[in-house]
């Protein structure tokens, strides 16, 4: 697959982030994909043979979901450019931040392509997505809560937070994480009141 089909498959994989409003706990839950486990879906470009796909996909079944991996092909491989993002809530996420990071450090080769992409076990388009990270807060201590509570995420990183109150600190929270990180995009995602 070139890399425009691949963007088009990227596209029809993972939907945005595309909650309007904040969802209770319990409805979170049902969208919200098992801890354990993920699936590695692996590129067919024509720079990749058998055998490089296998240990690719041994590899990247290592990264937590949603993750990506980009190359620059042609660039030597003394240049050991491979580019590995994880811990994102939705592959598109993860996509983008690994072709920036991989198209930044490039020197010789052609414009990077994602290689492979990591998404939850039994992966299905959901209004809510989040990255294991925030899945497991979500699952072991968000729930666990009184209320009122929220919770927030960045849709261009894998920050997120929550706290009790009516999502305001929760929000402050992951911006303050997603700063660390170039952003300062979140928003609730889950509230119960």
């Amino acid at each position: 697959m070139r890399k425009t089909g691949l963007a088009i498959a990227l596209a029809l994989l993972t939907p945005a982030i595309a909650l309007a409003q904040p969802v209770e706990s319990r409805a979170a839950k049902k969208m919200l994909f098992s801890e354990r486990g993920a699936e590695v879906v692996v590129a067919d470009v024509d720079f990749l043979d058998d055998s490089a796909k296998t240990a690719l996909k041994q590899a990247a079944g290592q990264i937590p979901y949603y993750g990506a991996i980009a190359v620059s092909p042609g660039e030597p491989t003394s240049a050991n450019l491979m580019s590995t993002m994880a811990n994102f809530h939705t592959s598109e996420a993860a996509s983008a931040a690994a072709l920036a990071n991989c198209n930044a450090r490039r020197t010789s080769g052609g414009p990077c392509v994602v290689i492979a992409t990591v998404l939850p076990k039994r992966y299905r388009p959901e209004a809510l997505t989040m990255s294991l990270q925030a899945t497991q807060a979500f699952n072991k201590q968000y729930r666990k809560m009184k209320e009122p509570k929220g919770m927030a995420i960045s849709p261009t990183v894998g920050a997120y937070g929550y706290d009790r109150g009516d999502g305001g600190r929760a929000i402050s929270i992951c911006n303050a994480a997603a700063a660390r990180e170039g952003a300062s995009d979140c928003r609730l995602v889950v509230a119960d009141q």
